[in-house]
C-alpha cells in the first residue's frame, strides 16, 4: 500500500486533505511569535526561513546555524527573522517540524502492523541521515508542530490497528522514536567538528570497517583469562554493517512489543 507524507513541503498549499494547518491550536510551549500578516508586501517568509535554515543546516552542520549567518544567506537583516520566528529556538522548533513532515507512514493494515511499524523506523532513520543534526535539534523539545501531530496520529492509528491497547501504543511510539534517535545518534555523531579520536568516520563504510577491524584486533590482544568472553567472541567485534544491526534492533524492538500487547489481550 502507497506511503502518504505525515506533512507537506513549505511551497505547497497550506491546507490538505491532512487537514488545515490553521485549525490546530499552538501548544503552550510555542516558541514562534504568532504576528498579524502586515499591510506591505514581505521580503522573506517564515517557510523561506525554515527552508534556508534546513539546507544551511545540511550543508554546514548545527555550530554553522545563527540568526545573523541565516539573514546573511537570505540578503536580509536578522531583524526581519526574529520577526517570523521570533528566536533561534523558535526557529529550530519549525525547522524540526519541517523535517518531521517528511516522514511516511502508510495507511493502517492491520494484518501488517508489525512490518509497517519497522517502514516507519526505517524512514525516521533514513530522515536522520539525511539530516545528520535533526536528533540533536530534538533533544529537549516536546515537537506538537502541525507535522508532528500528523505524524503522531498516523503512527498511533498503525499501532491501535493492531490491537496494541491504549497506553502500550503511546508509550510504544514514544519508545520506537527514542530507540531510533539513540541508533543514529551514533551514526551522525554527537558534535559537528568532533575529533574522532582514531575512530572511524560516520557514515563511511570502508572506514568503519576499518575501525571495527582495529576493535577486534585490540580485543585479540587482551589476556584471555581476564577477559574470555571478549577474546573469544572477537571476530564478532569486527562486524560493522549498520543496516543489519538497525534491522535486527528494530525486530528485536517489534517482536517485543507484539508480545507485550499478546499479553494484555490474554489479561
Amino acid at each position: 500500500m502507497a506511503a502518504k507524507t505525515a506533512g507537506q513541503a513549505p511551497d505547497k498549499a497550506a491546507s490538505s486533505a491532512s487537514g488545515d494547518d490553521s485549525q490546530i491550536p499552538p501548544p503552550p510551549w510555542q516558541r514562534a511569535p504568532e504576528r498579524h500578516a502586515r499591510r506591505r508586501r514581505e521580503p522573506i517568509s517564515r517557510d523561506a526561513i525554515v527552508t534556508a535554515a534546513i539546507q544551511l543546516l545540511d550543508r554546514e552542520g548545527l555550530a554553522a546555524l545563527s540568526m545573523r549567518r541565516l539573514a546573511d544567506e537570505l540578503g536580509t537583516g536578522a531583524a526581519s527573522l526574529y520577526w517570523h520566528v521570533g528566536s533561534k529556538d523558535g526557529l529550530l522548533d519549525l525547522v524540526l517540524d519541517q523535517v518531521i513532515g517528511e516522514g511516511q507512514v502508510p495507511d493502517p493494515d492491520p494484518p501488517r502492523w508489525r512490518e509497517q511499524l519497522k517502514e516507519v523506523a526505517r524512514d525516521q532513520r533514513a530522515a536522520s541521515l539525511r539530516h545528520p543534526w535533526v536528533v540533536r535539534v530534538s533533544i529537549g523539545r516536546i515537537p506538537m508542530g502541525p507535522n508532528a501531530l500528523r505524524y503522531s496520529e498516523r503512527i498511533l492509528a498503525v499501532l491501535r490497528a493492531g490491537g496494541l491497547p491504549p497506553r502500550l501504543a503511546v508509550q510504544g511510539y514514544l519508545l520506537l522514536i527514542a530507540t531510533v534517535n539513540g541508533f543514529t545518534v551514533d551514526e551522525t555523531g554527537v558534535e559537528d567538528g568532533a575529533e574522532s579520536g582514531g575512530m572511524a568516520p560516520h557514515g563511511d563504510p570502508a572506514s568503519l570497517q576499518q575501525a571495527a577491524n582495529m576493535a577486534r584486533d585490540y580485543i585479540v590482544s587482551l589476556p584471555a583469562g581476564s577477559f574470555p568472553n571478549m577474546v573469544s567472541l572477537a571476530d564478532e567485534f569486527a562486524f560493522a554493517d549498520a543496516d543489519e544491526r538497525f534491522e535486527l534492533l528494530i525486530d528485536i524492538f517489534v517482536d517485543g512489543l507484539a508480545r507485550q500487547a499478546a499479553g494484555s489481550r490474554n489479561d
